[in-house]
């Protein structure tokens, strides 16, 4: 009994997970589907019946998705033939209904359309839910052979796989929703000015952050460039380092520089600049992540003016003993004083340590903590007391870095020379909680009294290491059709040049462009044109394996880049699919534009491969390509 309970229980389950399934694609009382249409048609025709359906198969009734010898749209589900087809999963025939006990007495086949024959195969979905039926109907007995089955369960399978890319579809947006979502929140809630900037200097958007630290709102930043608000004598500076950038010297740069508040006051930032390129590998426009450092520029002028107060007061004090006319008490006055303002700057000095927005740790020459402000504490996770006296390493260095961390303090102590004091560098640390974290530290030496004392400043740079990847990922992919750019084609065409070369394959690129794109674009919009160049991109990647690469490479212009070729019969069944495929028209709102394509095909390797490089054989494909449009187009032109 309690195993019969647990069977019914998991077919209610699946039941209602199809069901959700079912509702999440957007099939159900849907418009009419050419493609759908041409299957039921066909299969009509092939199996020489009257009716053919596309069924879906709902809680309380089946849909007809698409149909064919019938006006009927739907009917109830306990009576429907195809409910059995999907409950089993497998293909249902029935020869001559009213000679079958299950369905002798259903009204379908008692009244209209008087079902004999019914022949359907299950449509799944990628994970296996059977969501309806291809089938299809007569009014008179049939006993299909099997050329004729064969046919109708590959019509079938063309509707699964229909519904299947439109399942990783839906999947796939909802992907791309949910990264740009979370590039906005980084973006607007990250704890360090972001701005995107004009090469010129205008800026282009900015988060709160940076508004905070300018004190500007956001309607009049945008209104400003960063020269404008750049303190002037940091401005050229600023301007050498970007032209570097723009010359691509430098890849990136990060200074530290004044800018005027709207109130005039100032205020020290440290910025980091990086660029993104067009298509056409021009700057398009700058990232800068700016972090007010004002607070630790303050601290290290007050640590320098009590340096400069210290060697100022050691001079007068060597002074006034060689004045040996001064009294003895006056001298001793002069010394009381001198020590109580040396002892209000050290706990001035403390005070600003302990409250410094980076963590500050202080070690002595045998690596033992000796200070550690309550920054560390909120990025490290351990407390001042569980901290003080501890080896660094046994709190927040990883294992792997412990021994180079040993090894450089000792190589300073006895040579005075490390790579990594007074240097800034980026490495990992560990929380308390066992979590890893990157972050940014600038160890420097102190001797004191014969002692050496390391004093660092750490700072959590988790979230701007998230938004250098996020924008890194972006900058790889086409944004209108999803498909590779060029950057990953000028990446992956040596690797594949040498992977042909070692295995004796060939490498064959296939240069496509459209033929009369333009005219579209002038005459039904660039709307029109964006969702036309969306679905030639899916009709290509249909056509195509998956070890191949479809990149949009500009405008109207694609580029396939296939591996691992035997020989090149495969290129040209896969050229000829793609013409074919996309010369059936697509259907834009209420209109059908036809297209077609003009390709070139330039192959690479076999047994002895040519001497070229990978930019001189998207060349060859190009101008093969071009030989294809003066042939009159819609054509294919290969050269060996």
């Amino acid at each position: 009994m309690a195993t019969q309970e647990k069977t019914a229980f998991g077919k209610q389950d699946i039941e209602k997970l199809r069901l959700e399934k079912l509702r999440s694609l957007g099939l159900l009382d849907s418009d009419p589907d050419e493609f759908f249409d041409c299957l039921t048609r066909v299969a009509s025709t092939i199996l020489g019946t009257e009716i053919s359906v596309i069924s879906l198969i709902d809680e309380h009734r089946q849909w007809f998705k698409s149909k064919h010898g019938i006006d009927v749209s739907e009917t109830p589900r306990d009576i429907s033939f195809c409910t059995h087809a999907v409950s089993s999963g497998t293909e249902l025939i029935v020869e001559d209904a009213s000679s079958d006990a299950r369905f002798l007495s259903n009204p379908l086949v008692v009244n209209a359309p008087n079902i004999r024959f019914y022949a359907g195969i299950p449509i799944k979905s990628i994970e296996g839910y059977s969501l309806g039926t291809l089938c299809v109907i007569d009014s008179k007995p049939k006993r299909p052979n099997a050329r004729e089955l064969k046919a109708l369960s590959d019509l079938a399978q063309l509707a699964t796989k229909e519904i299947q890319f439109r399942e990783r579809m839906l999947s796939a947006q909802d992907t791309i929703d949910h990264a740009h979502g979370k590039f906005q929140s980084v973006f607007e809630n990250a704890g360090a000015g972001i701005a995107l900037v004009k090469p010129s200097g205008p800026w282009l958007q900015v988060n709160d952050e940076l508004c905070k630290i300018v004190n500007y709102s956001r309607e009049e930043l945008l209104d400003l460039t960063f020269q404008d608000i750049t303190h002037p004598e940091d401005l050229n500076n600023d301007l050498v380092l970007l032209e570097q950038l723009q010359e691509s010297k430098i890849d990136r740069y990060q200074l530290e520089k004044r800018y005027i508040r709207k109130d005039g006051s100032l205020v020290w930032v440290e910025i980091t600049v990086t660029k993104q390129m067009t298509e056409g590998n021009e700057i398009d426009y700058l990232i800068a992540i700016i972090n007010d450092i004002n607070v630790a520029k303050e601290t290290e002028f007050a640590l320098d003016a009590l340096r400069r107060t210290l060697e100022e007061k050691v001079s007068q004090r060597t002074d006034e003993l060689r004045q040996v006319n001064q009294s003895l008490s006056h001298a001793y006055q002069e010394k009381s004083k001198s020590e109580q303002e040396l002892q209000n700057k050290e706990l001035e000095l403390r005070t600003i340590l302990a409250n410094a927005n980076e963590a500050y740790i202080c070690m002595d020459s045998e690596g033992c903590i000796t200070a550690w402000n309550k920054q560390a504490e909120h990025t490290f996770g351990w407390l001042e007391q569980e901290a003080i006296s501890k080896k660094l390493e046994t709190l927040i260095i990883p294992p792997e870095l412990r021994h180079a961390h040993q090894s450089g303090m000792s190589r300073y102590l006895q040579e005075k020379n490390s790579r990594i004091v007074g240097n800034r560098i980026e490495l990992e640390a560990v929380r308390k909680d066992g979590i890893r974290i990157p972050i940014e530290l600038q160890v420097n030496a102190l001797e004191i009294n014969g002692q050496v004392l390391f004093t660092s400043f750490l700072r959590d740079i988790t979230e701007r290491r998230q938004l250098e990847n996020l924008l890194k990922s972006e900058a790889r992919n086409d944004p209108l059709t999803g498909l590779a750019n060029r950057r990953i084609l000028e990446e992956l065409l040596p690797v594949a040049f040498q992977s042909a070369k070692s295995h004796q394959t060939y490498l064959a690129l296939v240069f496509i462009d459209l033929d009369g794109f333009k005219l579209i674009n002038d005459t039904h919009g660039h709307q029109a044109g964006d969702q036309l160049l969306r679905e030639v991109a899916n009709r290509i990647n249909r056509c195509t394996r998956t070890s191949d690469t479809v990149v949009r490479y500009a405008g109207d212009e694609f580029v396939i880049v296939l591996e691992n070729l035997k020989n090149k019969e495969d290129t040209n069944r896969i050229s000829a699919n793609i013409q074919k495929m996309i010369a059936e028209p697509v259907q834009i709102g209420d209109k059908q534009l036809n297209i077609t394509l003009s390709i070139g095909i330039a192959y690479y390797g076999g047994p002895q491969p040519q001497q070229i490089e990978p930019l001189e054989l998207i060349r060859r494909a190009d101008k093969a390509m071009y030989t294809a449009k003066k042939n009159g187009k819609n054509g294919i032109v290969i050269i060996d």
